[in-house]
């Protein structure tokens, strides 16, 4: 599999293209909490929502359209810890976001 085959190379465009994707989500969730005020008083849910969209976004459009063409064998135990990661992702980034406009306006 040319994916897995890459060597170092390899790994590093996965760890670079990984923490591209990590920015450019948080950048959404900020963007997002800048313009819409509730998601910067509520930043809890505001968070969960992202974290959600997150997760399905990934494993239904970004993996499918990798090079990958290993197929993930989906659990309940695989479901939990993935979701949960991105729950919390979500829910940090929101966080500090909203901790970032409260703190513009004063």
């Amino acid at each position: 599999m040319p994916t897995f085959d890459g060597g170092w190379r390899s790994a590093i465009l996965g760890l670079a293209l990984q923490w591209g994707m990590s920015m450019v989500i948080a950048a959404c969730c900020v963007l997002a909490s800048s313009r819409i005020e509730l998601f910067a008083r509520r930043w809890m849910v505001a968070g969960c929502i992202y974290g959600v969209v997150t997760f399905f976004v990934m494993n239904d459009i970004v993996v499918p359209l990798s090079a990958s063409r290993m197929t993930p064998h989906h659990t309940a135990a695989w479901f939990g810890k993935n979701m949960l990661a991105m729950l919390l992702f979500g829910a940090i980034i929101s966080g500090v976001a909203s901790w970032s406009i409260r703190r513009q306006k004063f």
